[in-house]
């Protein structure tokens, strides 16, 4: 195996050093301009403050306070219970009567799940195997020259809801049910 020497590659030049010993010149006309905001600023407070009417206006201002003060102070009572509750919803629920018509529930149709429509009967047969393994009863119809996988009739909907679950969870069929 040949001996690599990988000390003896070019090294990079070294970088020069920055003087660090330069100063740079104070700001003075940054430093004068914020000494003259700061001064006029003060001028403004004080003019403010030493103008006719401003310690009538604070006493006044202090005044107002107190009493607002004074007045919640006294405010510690709580008004009268009503004599009677102004609302009867509650007496409303408790009842309320919930009525269902009997003769629209009877009337609903048997629910079919329909899960496939194919050209050639092949496809349809093996849904149907799917299917079956799966615990779900299916039938192959023929209509207008194309093999639909039907499942059904259901007595309800949701028990075609739980099969169509089912078919779903095993990644078999997504079915339809209208």
């Amino acid at each position: 195996m040949p001996h690599q020497d990988y000390v003896k590659t070019a090294r990079p030049a070294p970088r020069p050093k920055k003087k660090s010993n330069e100063k740079k010149p104070l700001p003075v006309l940054l430093i004068s301009v914020v000494g003259v905001l700061i001064l006029a600023f003060g001028a403004f407070l004080w003019h403010i403050s030493h103008r006719p009417g401003a310690e009538a206006a604070a006493a006044e201002a202090k005044a107002a306070v107190a009493v607002a003060v004074a007045e919640t102070v006294g405010k510690d009572e709580l008004p009268p219970k009503p004599a009677k509750e102004p609302y009867t919803y509650i007496k409303e629920l408790q009842t309320k009567e919930i009525q269902v018509e009997a003769e629209q529930l009877a009337a609903k149709a048997p629910a079919n799940m329909y899960c496939g429509a194919f050209k050639a009967m092949e496809g349809a047969q093996q849904l149907k195997a799917k299917m079956a393994f799966a615990g779900v009863s299916a039938e192959i119809k023929q209509s207008s020259g194309k093999y639909r996988v039907v499942s059904g009739p259901y007595a309800s909907k949701r028990q075609a809801q739980n099969d169509k679950n089912k078919l779903l969870q095993q990644k078999i069929a997504n079915c339809w049910i209208p």
